[in-house]
C-alpha cells in the first residue's frame, strides 16, 4: 500500500509540473495554422448554429442570421499536452480584453481526429468556479464541433 501511495504522489507531482509548463503565447493572427481554417458545425451538422469559424484573423462564432462574434488574437499553448507530445491536436484560448480571463479553451483536431473541435470551460463555468457568462455559453452549447465539408 505504501509503494502504491508513493507512486500516486509521484505521478501527481509530475502531472502538476507538466501543467505548470503549459504556458500560452498570444498570437497576432492565425497565419501558420492554415490547416485549421474553415467552418465547424455542431456535431458536424453544418445546417445548425452556432458554428465556429477559424481563419487568418482568428476565431469567430457564427450565431446565424449574419451575427458573427470575433475573437482575434488567440492564445496558443504548444506545450499544453506535455513536452513530448507530437500529435496534431492544439489548445487555443480565443481572447477578449473585457472577459477578465480566458472563458474557455478550444481544442482543435481533438482526440487526434482531423477536423474535430471541442470547446471546454477554462476560467469560468467549471464545477466550483465562477459561472460562465451568458455571452460565451453559445460556444460551449454547440460543442463538440466538426469541420463542414464545404469549408
Amino acid at each position: 500500500m505504501r509503494r502504491w501511495t508513493r507512486a500516486v504522489l509521484l505521478s501527481g507531482a509530475a502531472s502538476l509540473a507538466m501543467a505548470g509548463q503549459a504556458a500560452a503565447v498570444t498570437l497576432e493572427d492565425m497565419r501558420h495554422f492554415e490547416s485549421l481554417y474553415g467552418r465547424y458545425g455542431p456535431n458536424g451538422d453544418c445546417s445548425r448554429y452556432p458554428q465556429v469559424l477559424i481563419d487568418a484573423g482568428g476565431f469567430g462564432l457564427d450565431h446565424g442570421n449574419g451575427k458573427v462574434e470575433r475573437a482575434n488574437r488567440p492564445e496558443y499553448s504548444a506545450s499544453f499536452f506535455g513536452p513530448e507530445y507530437e500529435g496534431i491536436a492544439g489548445a487555443f484560448w480565443p481572447y477578449w480584453n473585457d472577459a477578465g480571463g480566458n472563458p474557455f479553451v478550444v481544442f482543435t483536431n481533438y482526440d487526434e481526429k482531423p477536423g474535430a473541435l471541442v470547446v471546454e470551460p477554462h476560467d469560468f463555468g467549471w464545477k466550483g468556479g465562477p459561472p460562465m457568462p451568458a455571452r460565451y455559453q453559445p460556444w460551449l452549447q454547440g460543442s463538440p464541433y466538426a469541420r463542414c465539408a464545404r469549408s
